[in-house]
């Protein structure tokens, strides 16, 4: 059996935040997804969202509207804050989850992606 890569995913969020990776005790923590406590989890999703919206806001996207690539990404931001309300009232901690590996690999993409949009927008 694998071990839970906390550290995979706190070294991703590193990147996504901007912040030097190896950092202890940011609100990001490896700790904070080996304990599972819902409350910092829900923070860690907020920022995310607000962080995205943050990156994505300048970029100029194809089409604008209904379905289009900038809807579904504000979309996905809305659907991350709603997601945070309701996981800061659970009780039940997630610890060592599974679901937190698949939401640092899907970060992992998130970033690669981001930095790649970023890098094209400041040469042109």
């Amino acid at each position: 059996m694998e071990v839970f890569n906390a550290v995979g995913i706190e070294h991703t969020l590193s990147r996504f935040f901007g912040d030097r990776i190896g950092n202890r005790g940011t609100f990001f923590d490896a700790d904070v997804f080996r304990s599972g406590d819902p409350k910092e989890l829900a923070l860690i999703m907020r920022q995310v969202a607000d962080t995205l919206e943050m990156r994505t806001f300048g970029m100029k996207f194809p089409s604008e509207g209904a379905g289009s690539t900038k809807a579904q990404v504000e979309v996905c931001i809305s659907r991350l804050r709603r997601l945070a309300e309701q996981m800061a009232k659970r009780k039940k901690a997630e610890r060592e989850n599974y679901h937190w590996e698949i939401f640092g690999a899907l970060m992992l993409g998130i970033v690669g992606l981001l930095e790649t949009l970023e890098s094209r927008q400041t040469v042109q």
